[in-house]
Order: C-alpha cells, then structure tokens, then sequence
C-alpha cells in the first residue's frame, strides 16, 4: 500500500512534522532498549524520552541530508525515458 500525505508546505507544518517523527523515532529507540533490556513494554517514562529524543534528532538530521543528496542526484540526472 502507497499512502501520499498532503504535501507540507510552510515552514510551521515541516516543523511540526519534524517534531512529531522526533517523538516517534524516540519512543522506538526507548521500547527497543526496554526490549532487549527486558524491562517490558511498558509506556516510557518523560526521562527516557527526553534521553532518546537527541539520538532520534541525530537520525532525523541524517536521513534529511540523504533525502536532499537524493534530490539532487535526481535532478541532475534529469528526465527518465518513460515517466511522465
């Protein structure tokens, strides 16, 4: 399944968005650990969250800078005999 979120297109958007995959790649990162630390699957605590949320900024900030590289590399490449 494709699923095409309605494009983001101010700045507050982009950084709500941006916020809201920061809490999400924070909360994985917690239950991950509390996993293999078999600590269970309870909710995290505000403690961890706020502990995991740099290294998930450190991830966001990394797959950005790939995604703008992709962009280029495809722009420079140009057109795709057969799209449209």
């Amino acid at each position: 399944m494709h699923v095409s979120p309605d494009p983001i297109t101010t700045p507050e958007q982009a950084a709500r968005e941006r916020g809201t995959l920061l809490d999400f790649i924070a909360r994985g990162l917690v239950c991950t650990m509390a996993s293999a630390w078999g600590d269970g699957h309870g909710e995290p605590s505000e403690e961890a969250l706020t502990k995991a949320r740099p290294v998930a900024d450190d991830y966001l900030a990394a797959y950005e800078e790939w995604l703008v590289q992709r962009a280029a590399t495809n722009a420079a490449a140009g057109p795709h005999e057969g799209s449209a």
